[in-house]
């Protein structure tokens, strides 16, 4: 009877081993199997601002299907669960517990935007989740933030393009500079550069006026500009509430050269204000949509394998995505296949000048610094094209004291 117990407890033993054995091959993690990675995503999909995430959600899950397509990363295919927040901060926090502690995905792409991630800092940094904002504030790096990896340029340096172009480029003498902003934290982000730099500068602003996204009309905002002579409008804004100031401008016959930043600088614009966008320049870190490089080629192919059509969604933002699901996949490939939320971060960390091909400018981060770069490049509207062309190469700030 001895016997057979001592050999009860021998194999009890080798299958304990074998079963740890097999473990420590495939270790145990959240989001990640044998052959698949599940990827959580929080964008607005629904609502009056559905029309600003379904083309950088697109983008994203696109390049996702595109690598599964070629054999996934490592070896594994990317499975993407898209959370719809409706670009509430609520609904945001609610698909960010959703996606973790019910689908418990390895990370989550994005948040939504700038109020929502802000929220969800907390939760970010206990629970390990690499992601790239869908926000460009400086305080998304500053301090330094572990799991947080921000890609363009912050609206910081793209409020001191906007001056940098008026004073350099225009030589502008005496500007009449005025600020148009939405009241929300990106509005307000830029309203707070846009004071600086004029300071920099030795300027001082005529007026800084609120335009809030869901305007309708802009009126009081262009009388008040005309009255004060303003010459330059610089904004902080999204595509809608642009279109909107863009046409009461050309109503009141106001002329003004007006600029927008990433998220307003779209051939939307254009084509949506023909001549009444003639004035219009904005700011964006990424590629235009008809740039002849091996990355943008990329990015319209894409979108014409899955029946995007170029002239009903936002170009700029569908190219944010794909930029976006380029750069998480290639810090999954460099975690190797033993793939954790920490790996995955370590791997994001050895991306240095990383070429997307013109899609975004080089992609660098480091244990210490996930910053963005501080390079974009400014485009003016081509109403007869119906297109933001470039007017500028990639640039950065001008250093001021």
């Amino acid at each position: 009877m001895k016997t057979i117990r001592n050999w009860k407890l021998v194999v009890s033993v080798v299958m304990c081993l074998g079963l740890f054995g097999a473990g420590s091959a495939f270790p145990e993690t959240r989001g990640v199997t044998k052959d698949a990675i599940q990827m959580g995503m929080i964008l607005v999909k629904t609502g009056p601002v559905a029309a600003l995430g379904l083309p950088e959600g697109w983008g994203i899950q696109d390049t996702f299907d595109e690598i599964n397509q070629t054999g996934g990363v490592n070896g594994r295919k990317i499975n993407l669960i898209w959370e719809d927040d409706q670009f509430k901060t609520p609904l945001s926090i609610s698909a960010f517990n959703k996606l973790i502690f019910r689908d418990k995905v390895l990370s989550i792409t994005c948040m939504g935007g700038t109020p929502q991630t802000i929220a969800l800092f907390d939760l970010i940094d206990k629970h390990h989740v690499v992601n790239i904002p869908n926000a460009l504030a400086e305080e998304f790096y500053k301090p330094h933030k572990p799991y947080v990896f921000v890609l363009g340029a912050s609206y910081e340096t793209q409020i001191e393009l906007m001056f940098d172009y008026i004073m350099n480029d225009l030589k502008a003498k005496d500007p009449r500079i005025a600020v148009v902003y939405a009241e929300t934290e990106f509005g307000k982000k830029g309203l707070e550069a846009a004071r600086k730099r004029a300071e920099q500068y030795g300027i001082k602003l005529v007026s800084e006026l609120v335009l809030n996204i869901g305007s309708v009309d802009a009126s009081s905002q262009v009388l008040s500009l005309k009255k004060d002579n303003v010459d330059y409008v610089v904004t902080c804004n999204l595509v809608p509430p642009i279109i909107t100031f863009l046409k009461t401008a050309e109503k009141y016959d106001y002329w003004p050269t007006t600029f927008g930043i990433s998220w307003s600088c779209d051939d939307m614009v254009v084509k949506a204000c023909k001549d009444a966008s003639k004035n219009y320049i904005g700011v964006n870190f990424v590629g235009g949509w008809e740039d002849d490089t091996p990355g943008m080629k990329r990015v319209r192919e894409l979108a014409k394998k899955n029946d995007r059509d170029p002239a009903k969604m936002l170009t700029s933002l569908y190219t944010i995505g794909v930029g976006t699901a380029t750069v998480l996949a290639e810090g999954m490939k460099r975690a190797g296949q033993d793939l954790t939320p920490e790996s995955y971060k370590d791997g994001m960390e050895t991306l240095n000048n990383f070429e997307t091909g013109g899609i975004v400018p080089p992609v660098t981060y480091s244990s210490t610094s996930h910053a963005p770069t501080t390079v974009a490049r400014l485009y003016r509207a081509a109403p007869d094209k119906g297109v933001m062309a470039p007017i500028t190469d990639w640039r950065s700030p001008k250093e001021m004291k």
